[in-house]
């Protein structure tokens, strides 16, 4: 009768241990020199997509990130072979805000729209319907510190944050382990173990 009690307890055991090492990893842990204080990511609405005019694999979104359309931001994405303009119109998405606004082809871009991707599947990040247009994305159970006004190309602090980014195997999306949320609930994507970029 002992044996299977204490076969009983090793399981569980075991399993706490699981759990401990998932939530408690020493790479979780978000120390106050971590990248992703600096990064600024923001719920956002496309309210027009175009395609480019000089790339046929480009498009050029606007994207409200205050309610005012009129303040809307210019990105242009690389999102033409993998999602139509009819599933990206008026569709809610995560940006980097505050990456260095740069031209491609002609067109200056004010921003990068978050996409996960599994082999040649690609497809933008989404918080939840009801998240405030302008919030900024948290980490759960982490107190975030202010971001850069404006990240700094060749510091490549995007690069080191972006390293990290990943979706779960329930689509939600994670940095270093940890679920991106907004005041209404995670940020996810319907592709599954994907990379974020």
């Amino acid at each position: 009768m002992l044996i299977p009690f204490i076969a009983q307890r090793l399981s569980t055991f075991q399993s706490l241990n699981k759990i401990a090492k998932r939530h408690f990893s020493t790479e979780n842990i978000i120390t106050a020199e971590d990248p992703i204080h600096k990064v600024d990511l923001r719920v956002g609405q496309i309210v027009d997509v175009n395609n480019h005019p000089e790339a046929a694999h480009l498009y050029i979104e606007k994207v409200d990130l205050s309610n005012e359309s009129a303040d809307a931001r210019t990105i242009v994405s690389g999102l033409v072979p993998y999602m139509s303009k009819e599933s990206l119109q008026n569709r809610k998405v995560i940006v980097v805000a505050n990456l260095k606004a740069s031209k491609f082809r002609g067109i200056l871009s004010q921003g990068m729209l978050l996409a996960a991707s599994v082999e040649s599947k690609v497809e933008t990040l989404s918080p939840p319907a009801m998240a405030t247009l302008g919030e900024r994305v948290q980490l759960e159970g982490v107190t975030l510190g202010e971001s850069l006004d404006v990240l700094k190309p060749k510091q490549k602090v995007f690069e080191q944050v972006a390293q990290y980014l990943k979706t779960n195997q329930d689509g939600i999306a994670t940095y270093k382990g940890i679920p991106l949320v907004t005041s209404q609930g995670p940020v996810f994507s319907d592709i599954k173990h994907g990379e974020i970029s």
